[in-house]
């Protein structure tokens, strides 16, 4: 632990990092990306259109005030899939005809669904459209003595049900679980390394080993070590999180424009959960801590070099990305008790629970237990690995 704690890029990759990178990510990113959708929605759009002198005045006016600027073209569909224009839109040589004459007709807009550039200057086509469209139809009702309304006969109002706690979190919630267990495993990790395949290339193994410390208390001391680094970089990352939330609160939030303040809300910088919660999220980290510093130790302790250890612990990030991405998913299935005795899913869905305010008891009981006894027994795992000569003096 001791040489660790010398390490710097230890304790910058423990500790600094996710303190600094987590309220980046949670405040930058939105910023980044509010500012160029704004950026979108602000500059000029061309807009290639085939039949450009059939367009009825009302429909042009409508995409100008969309901030577009229309290019008479006539080949739209290839234009567009070579990437001269983002969007592109056919106007039928008899639109005018079929207008007067109450007809219906076809405007087709060519776009790569694929592309997000393409996709914001479709909707600007949309838009105009749309509008377009509403101003038709009020036209041939009013033809008929009707009023504009009439076809809009239930007004619907969606009332957002979500807690304070759901509604702080936003829909991007489920990555504070996802990176306090990644920053768990690479807190951990590099004294696990150190302390068992580092030890064994320096030769100091054999002399741990000679003192009068008993093994438990060597793999004791190996795991709490781990543990430390490891619940030191899951703390942070809390930290980091919660004061991206103070700081979007009080500070940023005041300059932001809607669809800005809309970004940083989905991705939880607007984070703000009660001191229980706090108190959940930190106590299921300790013990998502214990379980990876005691994974770490049993694995570690088989590679005859630090190497080699690397190798071992590599794959381990997949153990803890898969889950963490399937809570994008969990309200599909995180009511369900089993869950909560699957090892790390389980803790990532309680910390994901714990965030929008709805740990349950019983879900917290199960997850808890279950963790307690799987890092006791990769503990135990770890400790009878270090009684054989076999693995221990392994070349």
């Amino acid at each position: 632990m001791i040489s660790t704690l010398r390490d710097r890029r230890a304790i910058i990759s423990s500790i600094v990092l996710p303190l600094l990178i987590l309220p980046a990510m949670m405040i930058g990113m939105p910023f980044l990306i509010g500012n160029i959708f704004q950026g979108e929605q602000n500059n000029i759009s061309e807009i290639a259109v085939l039949g450009l002198e059939n367009m009825p005045k009302s429909l042009e006016e409508k995409l100008l005030a969309q901030n577009t600027k229309l290019i008479a073209v006539e080949n739209p569909l290839e234009l567009v899939q070579d990437g001269s224009y983002q969007v592109a839109l056919e106007i039928p040589d008899d639109i005018n005809d079929k207008i007067a004459n109450k007809e219906n007709f076809e405007l087709k807009i060519f776009a790569k669904e694929a592309s997000l550039k393409s996709s914001l200057n479709s909707m600007k086509l949309n838009a105009a459209i749309s509008a377009f469209k509403q101003e038709i139809i009020v036209e041939r009702l009013a033809d008929v003595g009707l009023e504009g309304n009439v076809l809009e006969p239930i007004q619907i109002s969606t009332i957002d049900a979500s807690s304070k706690a759901e509604k702080s979190s936003g829909q991007m919630a489920w990555l504070i679980p996802f990176f306090i267990a990644i920053w768990s495993l690479a807190g951990g990790q590099i004294t696990a390394l150190d302390a068992t395949a580092g030890e064994k290339e320096r030769g100091t193994l054999e002399a741990l080993l000679a003192s009068p410390a008993k093994r438990i208390e060597i793999v004791l001391g190996k795991f709490l070590a781990t543990l430390f680094f490891s619940l030191a970089a899951s703390t942070m990352a809390i930290v980091g999180y919660i004061g991206a939330g103070v700081l979007t609160r009080n500070i940023f939030s005041k300059n932001l424009s809607q669809s800005t303040q809309e970004i940083v809300s989905a991705f939880g910088g607007n984070l703000n959960i009660s001191f229980s919660s706090v108190s959940l999220l930190f106590i299921s980290s300790v013990l998502l801590a214990a379980l990876i510093a005691a994974l770490l130790i049993s694995i570690t302790m088989f590679a005859r070099s630090y190497k080699e250890a690397q190798s071992y612990v590599a794959p381990l990030s997949m153990f803890m990305v898969i889950p963490a991405v399937g809570l994008q998913f969990s309200e599909f299935f995180a009511d369900k008790l089993i869950i909560h005795a699957v090892p790390i899913l389980n803790v990532l869905v309680l910390m994901d629970k714990a965030v929008k305010g709805k740990a349950q008891t019983i879900e917290i009981i199960v997850t808890w237990l279950s963790m307690i006894i799987m890092a006791l027994a990769l503990l135990v795992f770890a400790y009878r690995n270090f009684k054989r000569e076999g693995v221990i003096f392994r070349t």
